[in-house]
């Protein structure tokens, strides 16, 4: 267990169904915030995570980079939820805890008799979260998705030219965190009236919310009879300039300059060449260069600029001191390992993983002064909570746990067994 101050969700349970991406992203944020979450694993086989990469064995443990990344802080009951009893541990973990939180496919839920109704009949003002990628009404809540799906769905990828899958998964995180949202909502709410309520969010109305102007654009002249086609955006906005990503002779720099009062400056370090721009009537100001007309013209010089500096770092330099936002595009080991940003963040501490060792992991991006936000533990093994939970949560003896292991209601994997000795040699 890491020191920490309590955090601002010291004293919530969280009875968690999730895996992969969305439910566990939103699950590990409410970990950073001192909730007590007990995540529900798969008997024998575990949560999905723990089987995508990267996967390494050490020291005769094999854990998954994935797993670790989305479960720090967490507790792992590893049960058999087609025996009697270990449904019965479920749901009586459900009649102590707060929230309840799942991202399967609608209806795995409904069939194994933990959909929200049920839980209600359980414990009355339990706060139920669902995340799935359409939700669980409308014409497409039938269908299976991943967060690729969601994008295509939503319009991210017919926004982006070429079209592409996004680097990152944004439409499970950008879900994670509005279902975190809504969850803080409903406690708020649970205790102002004493009533829980159910959550469902839908990764496509999450990434569908977010378009900034693209849509607005048609919205606003679609209202007044004359439609703006939404726009395809590519290393530079297409209605935006200064606005993109810049090359140069030895990598990239964003830039984003939409104010006037830096827009001169800029014009100051570009230097003879480009002192045309400052009386060509396309670039007069922010309005007039900041439209499909005027904007490729921009960007076009502004790049030609770049290209004609020695590095990019230099154009940085004099962009700094123009005090012109921008920065070289970095990458994400040289953000891991030197960035001073990150570092002065606390955005990649190391944490001593069981039979790893120190490792970085991400750390939490909700800075609070009085209730602390961040990793709170280690990612665990899989069930190796098991006797914790049943013994602190339920009240259950030793020789209980025991015959349950016997009845092959509960399981960990063998590294369980040795964490012990593990933790102490980290300990010293």
């Amino acid at each position: 267990m890491i020191e920490k101050k309590p955090g601002p969700l010291y004293d919530v349970t969280v009875v968690d169904f999730t895996w992969v991406l969305a439910g566990p992203h939103a699950s590990k944020t409410l970990a950073d915030m001192g909730a007590n979450v007990i995540k529900i694993e798969q008997y024998k086989a575990g949560a999905n995570e723990r089987w995508l990469p990267l996967r390494v064995t050490h020291d005769g443990v094999t854990q998954s980079s994935y797993s670790i990344n989305n479960n720090r802080g967490k507790k792992s009951v590893c049960v058999n939820l087609k025996n009697a009893k270990g449904m019965e541990i479920v749901k009586e973990l459900i009649k102590k805890s707060d929230l309840v939180l799942e991202n399967f496919a609608p209806g795995v839920m409904d069939r194994l008799g933990l959909d929200y109704e049920s839980c209600k009949e359980l414990k009355e003002d339990i706060i139920y979260c669902s995340i799935s990628c359409f939700g669980h009404w409308g014409p497409y809540s039938h269908k299976p998705g991943y967060d690729m799906i969601a994008q295509g769905a939503s319009g991210w990828t017919a926004q982006s030219d070429p079209e592409i899958i996004a680097p990152v998964s944004i439409g499970d995180t950008t879900a994670a965190m509005h279902a975190v949202s809504a969850m803080l909502a409903a406690l708020h709410y649970r205790e102002k009236t004493g009533k829980g309520q159910n959550i469902d969010i839908s990764m496509m109305d999450c990434l569908f919310s977010l378009h900034e102007n693209t849509l607005p654009w048609y919205t606003i002249s679609e209202a007044i009879g004359n439609p703006v086609d939404p726009m395809k955006i590519g290393r530079h906005h297409p209605g935006y300039a200064p606005y993109g990503i810049y090359k140069g002779k030895d990598g990239s720099i964003a830039i984003a300059c939409l104010t006037e009062n830096r827009w001169q400056p800029l014009l100051d370090i570009m230097g003879p060449e480009f002192e045309w721009l400052r009386t060509d009537p396309r670039a007069k100001d922010v309005s007039t260069r900041c439209c499909t007309d005027n904007a490729p013209m921009i960007h076009e010089n502004l790049e030609k600029w770049i290209m004609s500096l020695p590095s990019v770092e230099e154009a940085e330099k004099l962009l700094d001191k123009a005090g012109v936002p921008s920065l070289r595009v970095r990458g994400l080991v040289e953000l891991a390992t030197v960035d001073p940003q990150v570092k002065a963040r606390e955005m990649m501490p190391k944490i001593n993983q069981p039979f790893i060792g120190p490792m970085m992991m991400y750390g939490s991006p909700l800075k609070m002064t009085e209730s602390p936000c961040g990793i709170r533990n280690y990612a665990p093994l899989l069930g190796e909570n098991n006797r914790e939970v049943l013994k602190e949560e339920l009240g259950h003896s030793d020789e209980y746990i025991d015959t349950l292991y016997k009845e092959d209601v509960l399981y960990h994997e063998e590294g369980v067994d040795r964490l012990p000795e593990e933790l102490k040699k980290i300990e010293q």
